[in-house]
């Protein structure tokens, strides 16, 4: 196929498409052109993270925004193919239909969400092998998460400890990541723990948020764990660190696996690749409207209780160091071929295929 990809920028930049530009370049002989993008960036009312290609004349849309209600529609009305990471059917639908695109639906793909820089994190690179030259996992588990605020600072209570108040997805978002990482430490799972600030020095106390590790001691984090915590509540979908985690082999914890559709090739199964805190949490509230965060965030309470069972069983699978290693091996596997650039670049040009002949 002849693949041209917008924007060369994309290309020798540390962000989403970088890994996605290096595959389709090296291994299906993409050409980088320098015309404009058929649309300008959407940045109203949010910024939204897309790229544009074309494939033997027929225009692909890529859309790699973390929010799953986000659409640049005019992009979707224009394109041929209109991949979509974090796709969740139920809430794409509401979407269109408020915008009267429902006919535009069957161009819509689900596809993965994966670091830009994904390259970077191969443990067989040669940088890699000097700088972290024997290495080995002596704790259980890496969970260093950003946080937006600090309401410990502020003196609130946990959203998770009032009396049926309405939860905010910032609130939400804080305090999931303080009790799972209270909840890991309670339990005696040892661990990198650390929440950071994500650049905002307001909020660090360095008693509760902490500033930001460098890319290369996150890095050194996470290959000397067994295990990477992801926080996937309440959003619903996977950070691009999840990739990166597989990337070392690390095998990941999750509080659920993401509700969003995956493409079969690259699906996470509990037990092999990941490990769930609580496999049966819920997911959207369908029947909420498009502007109720609960269409498109998990904002079920939490009872802390529940929370420490689901420790506890993750605490046992660790302590089981044969299924340790098999879980490290299936997540090597995983690397080495769903996150694979050849791979990769093969599965969008099926699929594409699949649907313009």
């Amino acid at each position: 196929m002849k693949i041209e990809l917008f924007e060369p920028y994309l290309l020798g930049e540390k962000g989403f498409f970088r890994y996605l530009y290096l595959a389709l370049k090296t291994h299906k002989k993409a050409k980088l052109v320098s015309e404009p993008r058929p649309l300008p960036k959407v940045i109203r009312p949010r910024e939204h993270t897309s790229a544009w290609t074309r494939f033997d004349g027929h225009l692909v849309f890529f859309d790699f925004s973390d929010h799953v209600f986000l659409y640049d529609t005019d992009a979707l009305k224009m394109c041929d193919v209109y991949f979509k990471a974090n796709l969740h059917r139920g809430v794409t639908h509401k979407v269109l239909e408020r915008v009267g695109l429902t006919q535009h639906d069957s161009k819509i793909l689900p596809f993965i969400w994966f670091a830009g820089n994904l390259d970077a994190y191969r443990p067989d690179s040669l940088k890699n092998r000097f700088l972290f030259h024997g290495v080995k996992p002596t704790v259980d588990v890496c969970h260093i998460v950003g946080v937006y605020d600090n309401y410990l600072a502020k003196g609130e209570r946990s959203v998770f400890q009032t009396n049926g108040e309405a939860i905010e997805p910032g609130n939400y978002h804080f305090w999931i990541r303080y009790h799972v990482q209270q909840a890991l430490k309670e339990a005696g799972i040892s661990g990198h723990y650390r929440l950071t600030s994500r650049g905002n020095r307001q909020i660090e106390d360095n008693t509760a948020i902490f500033p930001n590790l460098s890319e290369r001691q996150f890095m050194r984090a996470m290959l000397s764990s067994r295990f990477t915590m992801i926080n996937t509540l309440p959003h619903a979908v996977l950070p691009w660190k999840a990739s990166e985690s597989l990337m070392l082999g690390r095998p990941i914890i999750v509080e659920r696996v993401p509700v969003v559709e995956t493409p079969e090739p690259f699906r996470l199964r509990p037990g092999e690749h990941c490990l769930e805190l609580l496999p049966d949490f819920g997911g959207f509230d369908e029947a909420a409207d498009i502007d109720d965060p609960r269409s498109y965030r998990i904002l079920n309470p939490l009872r802390l209780d529940e929370l420490k069972r689901g420790v506890e069983r993750i605490a046992l699978v660790i302590r089981d160091r044969d299924k340790v290693r098999f879980m490290a091996e299936k997540a090597k596997e995983y690397a080495e071929t769903a996150l694979s650039p050849g791979f990769i670049s093969d599965f969008i040009c099926d699929q594409v295929r699949a649907r313009i002949h």
